[in-house]
């Protein structure tokens, strides 16, 4: 169904067509009409018509300038125009202007009726489309949701990198936003205030990824260069400053580091974090996997002594700790079945050979980090792990704290 609006100088034209429609079999939501183009502008805001039907000649402005008009108020409407001049004159006009058909006067029933029906289906199709769109956009926003939590915390995965091949962000820096609202909002408020922040940046030309909840708005930003950079920050703070006093929130805006590496966003969210005052506090359970590790060998080591079998196993792990080492490796070097070595290592170290591997490479990696001469792709390959995100998720998980936030602590204290 659709609501209709006929525009005509002419009342018994008005009434012709009028009467051509309501004896037809198409269905109508509303029938509308006026007598000149400036009525037929004030028609369109406050009725929204689905398809208006417009002499071109009107006593007061052109029907194609009344269109012009109703386009900037009403851009979903579908427009059929009718001249009792040529048709050739005013049909490049018209379709300019994206009408779906010029008709002839007098119009005829079954050329009218085939206008609004193309009409109606268009209207049909450009509803199916937007339904999609929509379907599209709310599955992009509960991916923008995943992919930057994963990115903040540093848990990469090959889908992550795939999103960003898939969505064509080919900047090669970027830069982790946060903005940190006055008080809670509504879902409402969330979505309306997604939809807002999105456009303004789209239509500022930044490519960028966006998630609003509780008080905050987390962001990711891109740039195609550092000298660029700066001046895409300032634009989107601008940008948040404005949708934000425009709904009359106050919010304090913090942009991290521009980086290049995925693995460094973690770092940049941290910045921006701390730019508007708050600070990233570590788990409770921080390093309790290994520090119950060092126990259980502290306590083994105490108790007895260690074989020489042990120890050459303990000194071949530490020559060799940057390299591909495995358990059969492991096994071929002492000598022995893998079964029989890992009883015994347990046996006098309290703990497996796996887990004390990933000791003194993790002891490594955290000399590493301090240092400060390195980046974490960098100390991921020198400590013996092939790919960064195995090795921040096995840091996280031994230490309770990513090797990013370990390298910040350390620099800049527990603030």
């Amino acid at each position: 169904m659709y609501s209709l609006l006929i525009v005509d100088g002419d009342k018994n034209e008005l009434k012709k067509i009028r009467e051509m429609v309501e004896d037809s079999s198409m269905k109508t939501e509303g029938v509308w009409e006026c007598g000149s183009g400036i009525e037929a502008v004030k028609a369109a805001l406050s009725q929204r018509p689905c398809i208006c039907l417009t002499e071109i000649k009107l006593p007061d402005i052109t029907g194609f300038e009344a269109v012009r008009q109703m386009q900037a108020v009403n851009p979903e409407c579908k427009y059929i125009f009718t001249t009792s001049h040529s048709y050739f004159d005013y049909a490049i006009q018209a379709m300019q202007l994206g009408a779906v058909d010029v008709l002839l006067k007098p119009v005829r029933k079954d050329r009218l009726l085939a206008a609004l029906r193309r009409a109606s289906d268009q209207i049909r199709e450009d509803r199916e489309q937007e339904l999609e769109n929509k379907k599209v956009r709310d599955l992009m926003y509960v991916l923008e949701k995943r992919i930057l939590k994963e990115l903040v915390t540093s848990q990469i995965d090959e889908e992550t990198l795939w999103f960003f091949e898939a969505m064509n962000f080919d900047w090669p820096y970027f830069c982790i936003c946060f903005a940190r609202i006055e008080r809670e909002m509504s879902e409402e408020e969330q979505e309306r205030i997604s939809r807002k922040l999105r456009w303004e940046l789209t239509a500022s030309g930044c490519q960028h990824l966006l998630y609003a909840h509780g008080d905050s708005v987390d962001l990711m930003i891109f740039a195609q260069s550092k000298s660029y950079a700066e001046e895409v920050a300032d634009n989107v703070r601008n940008i948040f400053a404005e949708v934000f006093r425009e709904w009359g929130l106050s919010a304090k805006f913090g942009a991290g580091s521009w980086e290049s590496d995925f693995i460094q966003a973690e770092f940049s969210y941290i910045q921006a974090k701390g730019q508007v005052g708050e600070s990233v506090s570590t788990s409770e359970d921080e390093g309790m996997r290994m520090e119950q590790i060092e126990k259980d060998m502290g306590k083994w080591q105490k108790k007895t002594g260690i074989p020489q079998e042990i120890q050459g196993i303990c000194q071949y792990i530490e020559d060799n700790y940057s390299e591909k080492i495995t358990l059969n490796s492991i096994a071929e070097q002492a000598g022995f079945s893998k079964y029989y070595i890992s009883r015994l290592f347990k046996q006098y170290m309290g703990v497996t050979i796996i887990d004390y591997l990933i000791k003194i490479r993790l002891d490594k990696a955290k000399k590493l980090l301090v240092s400060g001469e390195y980046n974490i792709k960098q100390i991921s390959y020198m400590v013996g792990y092939s790919d960064p995100n195995y090795f921040t998720w096995s840091f996280k998980k031994y230490l309770g704290i990513s090797p990013i936030k370990y390298k910040y602590f350390q620099e800049y204290g527990n603030a």
